[in-house]
């Protein structure tokens, strides 16, 4: 008997709770920005092709911001007061503010495309003092301002969206010179976008399209909430916080409970199944989940493999499996590891028909091993349902299109919700799984949420009030609250308890906004103890990002290394800047990467280049090419490997080493100049000082990437680009800044 392939897709929609819940304030505007620019074509998307099912997870902390944007709340977030400030009436700090954050958008894809947005980011360069700031403020006038204003919030605007309403279409072809009531119109269909998003999926629920799942409330990692210590299932040796331990499943349970009723509520359906946030388990969070009624969990495969404790294997990964314990069961469903992180990090990269035609054989090669198997395989693609559209163009529209297309024409493939397959193929019959590892989507652990000095700071932090808030319950006035601490005390814990908090600490993920994490972090740790009438610890004032290194050091004296692919000497890159590629990710996470880290330095003639590379996964790739790409100056250094040789070059205009930032001359050919350059263990180049950017005195900006034929594999970082700031001609008492 031949089956056909089922292919379930979870979209994970989250945004952690950004508002002071004090006072009001709102310093990011994600939730608002990925309303408008994810969340509504998201699911109307589908509409165009009735037999693909899908799972769409919201988070409720989303749902009550969504929410909070609309009447009769109305609230708004510093992004949002600032756009709608005319643009005549600006000052002078909130001109430096906008200049600052108005590019926050992927400069590829959502800047680069529309003129007059990206003519504004040239135009403002990169200031590195408070002279140069003010040398660009006078360079931008009234109506450079007004236009960014609207460019920024009509970029976050779905693409798609924005070509099926005349308003905003019309305002894309205007492209500049916009006018407030422009503006206004701008911010006004983002309210509207706003309203449209909970009811889309309400009705695509009600007409049977998709099943709306949900998670633990404020995204809390449940099992660090059970017992900090399920950090050691997979690192024994992990660093937790010594001065408190936590231990709060009550708090979990708080989090399941109230989340499954908002779901309900927003929905008028249960919640059958959770994704647990980051897809983290253990079996605390499993008993919690059967006792909640929930029907079913997802996590990574990396947990099934380390639950088994064997080897991967197709049979075990496509198909549910059944937890059964002492007070029910639930079913659990596997993430396939390589096909997310497909969709999430690499098919951005890729032409929309090629990226679609190896999904396509990828599935068919699961297909081909489970025809003849008495039950069929459900294959599970889970991830971000918001943050890798803006890494593809036009918002990942043409590709979903495309691939949505092919799969509704395929036979052989079935696209479903995940409860649609549990009624037709149950788990109630089958052997249980053992007891659950404890990990996370992230390499099986949660290293990324505890373990570093800052991460274990914030644990402490929150530890002490959670105690702090518990004993106030217990104490008798005028030391404590009578009776029942206010709830307010206990939401502003709660929120205090979110993942995303831990995950900007450390230097495994970088942020633009990290210091405004941590504020805000500290501000949710303090509302616990306003509401409680207490005066909140000084500690709470100090910031916890920054107590340890950054992920980058800057060159403290000029280097000659000899470029043999090898660290010939300890001594030959010492003095070097470097910066550390495995700890300046964005908002997403990758897996395994190739590129680790880069050194950087100088001496009179040459600027020197070292990539420290996972050898062993790079010699899995017969071909690749290695860029190091200054965008505002269109210089490119490339090193490619073709067979058994590399070779080098560096492309675009040259430069008078501590003349001046205009090129002297055109590169004779697309092809470039060639460089010495080696790969053994490490890649190293040596560079001209006329080829690169890198005189005395200016500022640069610096992009690495790896690609395999046109595949790119890595990009560093994922946003944006790093900023260099060349020192004077004195390089042995000046550095770089990055």
């Amino acid at each position: 008997m031949s089956h056909p392939l089922y292919l379930a897709f979870v979209w994970h929609m989250h945004q952690p709770y950004y508002r002071d819940s004090r006072t009001g304030e709102c310093r990011m505007p994600w939730v608002r920005l990925h309303g408008t620019k994810d969340y509504l074509d998201m699911v109307q998307r589908l509409e165009s092709f009735p037999s693909l099912h899908q799972t769409f997870n919201l988070v409720p902390s989303l749902l009550d911001q969504l929410e909070e944007y609309l009447p009769p709340h109305n609230r708004s977030d510093q992004f949002l007061d600032l756009s709608r400030k005319p643009a005549a009436d600006l000052t002078e700090p909130d001109k430096r503010w906008i200049l600052e954050r108005f590019y926050m958008a992927d400069w590829e894809h959502m800047i680069k495309p529309q003129a007059r947005y990206h003519d504004l980011l040239v135009k403002r360069a990169t200031p590195s003092d408070d002279a140069a700031w003010q040398q660009t403020l006078r360079r931008f006038k009234t109506q450079d301002y007004l236009d960014l204003q609207v460019w920024f919030n009509l970029a976050w605007i779905d693409p798609w969206l924005r070509s099926q309403d005349a308003d905003l279409a019309r305002l894309e072809e205007k492209g500049g010179r916009f006018t407030e009531a422009d503006k206004q119109l701008v911010l006004d269909k983002q309210i509207a976008i706003l309203a449209q998003v909970i009811p889309a999926y309400r009705q695509a629920q009600q007409r049977g399209q998709i099943e709306l799942t949900t998670s633990p409330y404020y995204h809390p990692i449940m099992p660090l909430l059970c017992d900090i210590r399920s950090a050691h299932a997979a690192l024994p040796h992990l660093p937790l916080p010594e001065e408190t331990r936590f231990q709060h499943p009550e708090d979990a349970r708080w989090h399941l409970a109230e989340a499954l009723q908002r779901h309900a509520g927003a929905f008028g359906r249960p919640a059958t199944g959770v994704w647990p946030p980051e897809g983290s388990v253990s079996e605390e969070f499993v008993r919690l989940a059967i006792d909640a009624g929930v029907n079913w969990i997802a996590t990574d495969e990396e947990i099934l493999w380390r639950t088994l404790k064997t080897a991967r294997a197709p049979s075990l990964l496509y198909r549910p499996h059944l937890l059964r314990r002492a007070g029910g069961h639930a079913a659990i469903v596997f993430r396939d590891r390589e096909l997310s992180d497909l969709l999430g990090f690499v098919y951005s990269q890729w032409k929309v028909t090629l990226a679609v035609q190896d999904f396509l054989a990828r599935l068919e090669g699961i297909h081909r091993q489970f025809r003849q198997e008495p039950q069929p395989a459900l294959v599970s693609v889970i991830l971000d349902g918001e943050n890798a559209w803006e890494h593809y163009p036009r918002d990942a529209h043409d590709f979903l299109l495309a691939l949505y297309q092919a799969l509704a024409g395929d036979p052989r493939i079935r696209v479903v919700t995940v409860s649609e397959f549990l009624s037709q193929y149950p788990v109630d019959q089958q052997p249980s799984l053992p007891d659950l590892f404890a990990g996370s989507w992230i390499d099986g652990n949660f290293a990324t949420w505890v373990g570093h000095p800052e991460k274990n700071a914030a644990w402490t932090l929150l530890a002490k009030a959670r105690q702090d808030l518990a004993a106030a319950r217990e104490a008798p006035p005028p030391h404590g609250v009578a009776g029942q601490a206010p709830a307010e005390a206990w939401r502003s814990l709660y929120i205090a308890e979110g993942s995303d908090w831990m995950w900007w600490y450390g230097d495994t993920h970088y942020s633009a906004q990290s210091e405004e994490f941590d504020a805000l972090c500290r501000a949710n740790l303090e509302n616990v103890y306003r509401a409680l009438g207490q005066e909140p610890p000084a500690v709470l004032q100090q910031p916890i990002k920054g107590r340890v290194l950054h992920y980058v050091s800057e060159p403290t004296a000029e280097v000659h290394p000899a470029i043999d692919g090898l660290e010939t000497t300890y001594y030959e890159w010492l003095f070097a800047g470097y910066l550390d590629l495995r700890k300046g990710y964005a908002a997403i996470h990758r897996g395994r990467q190739l590129l680790l880290g880069l050194f950087y330095g100088f001496d009179q003639t040459h600027a020197y280049f070292r990539v420290d590379v996972d050898a062993a996964e790079l010699r899995r790739h017969a071909g690749w090419r290695l860029a190091l790409a200054f965008p505002d100056q269109q210089v490119d250094v490339i090193i490619e490997r073709e067979a058994a040789a590399i070779r080098g070059r560096v492309s675009g205009p040259s430069f008078a080493p501590g003349a001046s930032e205009r090129p002297l001359r055109s590169s004779q050919s697309e092809a470039g100049q060639a460089i010495e350059c080696a790969y053994q263990r490490i890649v190293e180049a040596a560079v001209p000082r006329s080829r690169v950017p890198l005189a005395p005195g200016t500022r640069c900006q610096l992009q690495v990437s790896l690609s395999e034929g046109a595949e790119v594999l890595e990009r560093h970082p994922t946003q944006g680009t790093f900023h260099l700031s060349v020192p004077p001609a004195d390089l042995e008492s000046q550095v770089w800044s990055v």
